[in-house]
């Protein structure tokens, strides 16, 4: 890693790190926090460390890239339309998937109207990318492909098979898909 323009690495920014503008940027404020201290005592010194301290930060902050925030394109499970993109971050969308995936496990209601959708196109462009099958055009190969024989697997087909009704949602709601079937169908559509 060397200083010279354009060799280094960094957030896009030529020449960096930029070691000699740190090096003096640290000189200066040591000087003045000495000179402050020479004069006023550690008052002044307080307030110049202070100060290098936050314009140190907003210098940073414009050398650091801006990312964006709105969802990105692997986040199948849209987006609220009541929050504008601009407000989701990373944080925010991590939380959403894992609300989701609490929700569809403690209710099936919950599990069939997001998590239910979101696992058939999983297994939709699994199928089609690494098989060659249409889940929706020929659902018996697709199946086949699926459980291959296998019993375990074959219990596993019917929580995301597209030829399922959607189950009624009763007064009371039924618990979702449990922990370890959800588990073990999304470790069959990882290997598929």
């Amino acid at each position: 890693m060397t200083g010279s323009r354009g060799s280094g690495p960094g957030p896009g920014r030529a020449g960096w790190p930029p070691r000699p503008e740190l090096i003096i940027a640290a000189v200066a404020v040591t000087a003045t926090a000495a000179a402050g201290y020479a004069v006023a005592g550690p008052g002044a010194l307080a307030l110049v460390a202070v100060a290098a301290g936050v314009i140190s930060l907003v210098v940073l902050r414009s050398l650091v890239p801006s990312l964006p925030l709105a969802s990105s394109a692997e986040d199948v499970s849209g987006l609220d339309p009541a929050v504008p993109a601009p407000v989701l971050s990373s944080f925010s969308r991590q939380w959403r998937r894992q609300s989701r995936l609490s929700d569809a496990q403690a209710s099936m209601t919950a599990y069939e109207a997001g998590l239910r959708g979101q696992l058939e196109h999983l297994l939709a462009s699994r199928l089609a990318e690494r098989h060659g099958i249409s889940l929706y055009d020929d659902p018996a190969a697709a199946r086949q492909a699926f459980t291959r024989g296998t019993p375990g697997y074959d219990s596993l087909w019917r929580w995301v098979d597209p030829a399922r009704p959607a189950a009624p949602s009763p007064p009371g709601d039924q618990p979702g898909i449990p922990y370890r079937t959800l588990a073990r169908l999304l470790d069959r559509l990882e290997h598929l």
